[in-house]
């Protein structure tokens, strides 16, 4: 068994892939054992050629862009790993603070799943935690007046780890075992959500998500999921989405209506301003990226009033089955 199994998603961007792969090339492995498992979601062929470029790596091909989660998944069955490190493909990182990381999900048990500070090449830092979703912070609106009316509190540490609601999953350990006992990644969220419902689920059973302020990996944001504008209205679409799917997993009662309905009014009101303005100002690629996603969320949502449910066309258990476990619910 490896010490270590590094699980990497992809779906182009091949240069940052490339780096990312290159840093773990350089790991001299006389530290921990590792294993390097890179799940291509369908791309072009491209792939080959770096795969070839990097023999004591896995190349998964899977047969779908199945999203995130169930590329993450499809590695993590294949690997052997005692931990798994879910990385992004637009990350680098240095042997000796991936061991640090190992380390302390080692010694502290009750750590079930650990991250570290994230910081792009030129040394600006991520927000890569928060709290978990209420009917108080489910729009940028809210979070903001809620920033704005009420005193920050400072991050509480111990001995320099905090323990957020959830971490970003662009930096994931976690046992393996413990992964498949809480059944994997929810492939019902095609791509974001999927790790804040990880650690949801996590927390529910009363284990820690430890974030290590004095561990640091660099991870440059963008990659494939902004590759062009169509690119990057799809991912953004699927952000409003998988909020919907995680409101109807994780709500119950009325609490569940009302943040349903909060997150559709709020989609179609702001949605059709921003809209509007862009097609007035298509010259502008990022507004004219607004008026792509509001059409897309028109789609989607007469997409879900079709199928009865609020989970994205792109997962991939609809696209197979066109089933689902989040029955329709407002």
């Amino acid at each position: 068994m490896k010490d270590l199994s590094v699980v990497i998603v992809t779906h182009n961007g091949w240069k940052r892939l490339k780096n990312c792969l290159n840093s773990l090339n350089a790991f001299k492995k006389e530290l921990f054992s590792i294993e390097v498992i890179v799940v291509d979601n369908f791309s072009g062929s491209e792939i080959y050629d770096i795969e070839n470029s990097y023999p004591e790596f896995r190349f998964i091909h899977n047969q779908v862009n199945g999203g995130f989660a169930n590329g993450c998944n499809l590695g993590a069955r294949h690997a052997s790993g005692e931990f798994l490190l879910f990385l992004n493909p637009d990350t680098v990182v240095i042997e000796n603070e991936v061991w640090r990381l190992l380390q302390a999900a080692r010694l502290n048990p009750y750590f079930y799943l650990v991250a570290c500070r994230q910081v792009n090449e030129s040394g600006k830092e991520s927000r890569t935690i928060g709290h978990f979703p209420s009917l108080w912070n489910l729009s940028g609106i809210q979070r903001s007046l809620r920033k704005a009316f009420k005193s920050k509190k400072p991050d509480i540490t111990v001995n320099g780890v905090l323990f957020p609601d959830w971490v970003a999953g662009s930096v994931m350990m976690i046992k393996r075992e413990l992964f498949k006992n809480i059944n994997c990644f929810d492939e019902d969220f095609w791509m974001y959500y999927e790790d804040v419902d990880l650690c949801r689920r996590i927390a529910d059973t009363g284990g820690k998500i430890a974030y290590l302020r004095d561990i640091t990996i660099e991870h440059n944001h963008g990659g494939s999921s902004r590759a062009n504008l169509m690119v990057a209205s799809i991912t953004k679409t699927e952000v409003l989405i998988s909020q919907h799917v995680y409101v109807s997993k994780h709500f119950a009662g009325p609490g569940k209506f009302l943040a349903q309905l909060y997150l559709l009014l709020n989609n179609l009101v702001a949605g059709l301003f921003t809209a509007l303005f862009g097609i007035v100002f298509f010259f502008i690629p990022k507004l004219h990226t607004n008026t792509l996603i509001f059409f897309r969320l028109m789609s989607y949502y007469a997409g879900a009033m079709k199928r009865m449910t609020w989970v994205s066309a792109r997962a991939i258990k609809v696209k197979n089955s066109g089933q689902t476990d989040h029955s329709w619910q407002v």
